[in-house]
């Protein structure tokens, strides 16, 4: 990624982490998921970069950006997000976002639509990471990542203590170890961010306070531009559920659902040229592939 350069950039008097890359095009800005930073979208990067200027940001609370205390809901985040755009990027951009970073995405495009030309939502987790997170089977899994970092000290051991903490398995909800659902490999890369995250990021989401302060559904309802929503397999462990997938679909009046079955939460690690290749066709179909190199 050595064409893509990390930024201290200000908005609205914090700092906030953002790699940017080269001029090859009109902005793309990508929004990462809670407790990981703009690295995850590292396996997409080689070919967005050459068609696009990318913007990757951290979230606050999140890598290298601000740390700000008390204030982590998805309007926090999204309020960030919308400010980042407007102080930074001069042109309509095109969004795409995972999981929380989809909701921050689905806002922006709701509450700036001069700013934003497309929106691509990946398996945004809606009420179930919100309203409904103590039913979840995810609960189990982030109050554990919580409380292992009240005592992290470093990659390596927050590694472990990861791979073998008890979560649910998503397809039954039976106990199991972390390890035995998630690539080794993948919970390094985790704690790598975990370690970087503040871990009062946790605290809104454990306490079902993550959508404190917004109306999820009416911001979605106001998204005007073409959108494609990605859903993954909730056996296993997508976070979007049906029910909330086809109200978002009949609420936009420009998006195409893709289901994916047998992907994961993550697809843009798991299935990236996948990926690459839903976002190309949805560009395509709806003119948005510019050649234009921005000045």
């Amino acid at each position: 990624m050595h064409r893509m350069r990390e930024q201290a950039l200000r908005v609205g008097g914090r700092t906030f982490n953002c790699a940017v890359g080269p001029k090859n095009g009109p902005p793309l800005v990508l929004f990462h998921g809670v407790t990981r930073c703009w690295r995850d979208f590292n396996a997409l990067l080689p070919a967005l970069i050459e068609r696009w200027q990318i913007f990757a940001v951290d979230h606050r609370g999140h890598g290298n950006s601000s740390r700000v205390p008390q204030h982590y809901r998805i309007a926090d985040f999204a309020a960030d997000a919308a400010a980042f755009m407007d102080a930074h990027i001069s042109k309509p951009a095109i969004l795409i976002g995972h999981s929380l970073g989809a909701m921050v995405a689905a806002v922006v495009a709701s509450e700036r639509p001069d700013r934003v030309r497309a929106l691509v939502m990946e398996d945004p987790p809606g009420t179930t990471l919100a309203g409904n997170f103590r039913q979840s089977r995810f609960h189990l899994q982030f109050t554990n990542t919580a409380r292992l970092l009240t005592t992290a000290r470093d990659v390596e051991s927050l590694t472990r203590e990861l791979a073998n903490m008890d979560v649910q398995r998503p397809r039954d909800g039976t106990i199991v170890r972390f390890s035995d659902i998630r690539d080794l490999n993948a919970i390094r890369f985790g704690a790598e961010c975990l370690l970087q995250m503040d871990p009062a990021v946790l605290a809104p989401l454990v306490q079902g306070r993550w959508l404190e302060g917004m109306d999820w559904f009416g911001s979605v309802s106001k998204i005007k531009c073409p959108t494609l929503l990605l859903q993954a397999d909730p056996t296993c462990g997508g976070m979007l559920n049906e029910d909330e997938a086809g109200r978002i679909t009949s609420l936009i009046p420009h998006c195409a659902r893709v289901d994916l079955p047998g992907v994961s939460h993550a697809i843009h690690s798991t299935q990236p040229d996948r990926m690459l290749a839903l976002i190309t066709n949805f560009l395509e179909t709806n003119n948005l592939l510019s050649t234009e190199t921005q000045t």
